[in-house]
């Protein structure tokens, strides 16, 4: 009778772990409402001001004496774990590494939308969390610091290769947007 308890317990035990795990499933598995889109995308927006904001701060900060701090400080930002925040591209010097080759789809996609100069975003879920994505394409020409580090993006470069304006890459952000 007591080994009959014991296996009922047990079975009761099982049954609720199994239930629990279910329903945890069934919440990880649940899209994100619009509300909760929303407020990722309304992250994103801070997100990307702060991200551009740094950049022009550091472009005010670099000189030609200490290019080589800004480069680090830049490459601080966009270090390879972080993944919240990346510029992707294919050609130098967007190449440094591997960091800034596209990782998955959504920056395939979203590095050639860049090199047509368009943005891209989407939600997507990775693992058990669920993200907002957005990339914004940038051009050889978005600040006139830029050619301080990187030196082919230069006005003697735009006269040789008649290319100023060139979509070169992409920023990509991506915002959690619900904790499971």
């Amino acid at each position: 009778m007591r080994h009959t308890r014991m296996k009922r317990a047990a079975a009761i035990i099982v049954l609720i772990a199994v239930a629990g795990l279910v329903a945890f499933g069934r919440v990880n598995n649940d899209p994100p409402t619009d509300q909760e889109k929303e407020t990722a995308e309304k992250t994103a927006d801070l997100l990307q001001a702060e991200v551009f904001a740094a950049l022009l701060q550091e472009f005010g900060e670099t000189t030609p004496e200490n290019v080589e701090q800004g480069k680090q400080a830049v490459s601080l930002i966009f270090h390879d774990a972080n993944r919240d925040i990346r510029l992707i591209g294919n050609s130098t010097p967007l190449l440094g590494g591997n960091n800034n080759i596209p990782s998955d789809q959504f920056e395939q996609e979203s590095l050639a939308l860049a090199l047509q100069g368009q943005p891209n975003q989407a939600v997507e879920r990775h693992g058990n969390r669920w993200y907002y994505r957005r990339s914004i394409a940038l051009s050889n020409t978005f600040h006139t610091s830029c050619a301080l580090c990187h030196s082919n993006f230069t006005p003697q470069f735009f006269e040789q290769t008649h290319n100023p304006g060139q979509w070169v890459g992409a920023l990509t952000l991506r915002v959690q947007v619900k904790e499971d």
